[in-house]
């Protein structure tokens, strides 16, 4: 179970893509010819929605278990490493965090395939085109925050349920699309 870290909720900002671009060019060089692509998620990446100021980063690589050699790069370059196992969806999470422990970036480096990377990118395009979902995710996170200001675990777990039920509705919308 997560652990109880420093965390607060925000409007949305704008900086949070120069954030996530000047994020992503510190990755590419730690990557180099393994890198196939980096992409904001997450809900800095939606314009109008509520956040966590954490820079949520995917990243696709031709080969997973190249990563763990450059754990010693992402280190130098003041990335925290964490291994498969912190996130539990086989991507190699590493983080990037502040000295009072506020999580500046939540990067998850997945092999090209990976179920999971399009769903990250469903979840992100329908939020971002979907109002009422979007004021849905945006009331539910500042209920939750009100709830758990200082249960980061809490805050986390209780978004679970509302998030499944829009990532459902999100997959509909995605196959619409591709008909």
């Amino acid at each position: 179970m997560k652990t109880h870290r420093p965390y607060e909720l925000q409007e949305y900002n704008p900086k949070w893509k120069e954030q996530f671009l000047n994020t992503a060019e510190r990755l590419r060089p730690i990557l180099g010819d393994n890198l196939l692509g980096i992409e904001h998620i997450g809900s800095t990446s939606i314009e109008g929605m509520v956040a966590k100021p954490q820079i949520d980063i995917l990243v696709i690589v031709k080969n997973l278990a190249l990563v763990k050699e450059r754990y010693e790069d992402f280190k130098t370059a003041g990335f925290v490493p964490r291994g498969t196992e912190y996130v539990g969806t086989d991507d190699e999470y590493v983080t990037e965090d502040a000295p009072d422990g506020r999580r500046i970036a939540s990067i998850h480096i997945f092999q090209e395939g990976h179920q999971e990377i399009d769903e990250y990118r469903i979840f992100r395009d329908y939020l971002r085109v979907n109002k009422e979902d979007r004021e849905l995710y945006i009331s539910t996170k500042r209920d939750l925050y009100a709830l758990y200001r200082e249960n980061y675990a809490g805050y986390g777990s209780s978004k679970k349920d509302i998030v499944n039920k829009i990532k459902v509705r999100a997959k509909k919308w995605a196959a619409t699309l591709t008909k």
